[in-house]
């Protein structure tokens, strides 16, 4: 495997597994009745906005760098 294809996987598997955090993080919010909603979605929203941007980011880059 070469280092570029390497780097790829672990920043990919990273983001990913941030992703999935933060969409867990957001259901414990939505369903707990102790934890106002606007709330959560003014906390998380930029965060999941930011990764997801780096995600594209990323994916975008390394697809466009194999040409």
């Amino acid at each position: 495997m070469k280092r570029d294809d390497f780097i790829f996987y672990v920043v990919t598997g990273t983001l990913a597994a941030i992703l999935v955090a933060v969409v867990c993080v957001l259901l414990a919010g939505l369903f707990d009745p102790l934890v106002d909603n606007k709330a959560i979605f003014a906390i998380i929203g930029p965060a999941f906005q930011t990764v997801v941007g780096v995600f594209v980011g990323v994916m975008s880059t390394m697809v466009r760098g194999k040409d």
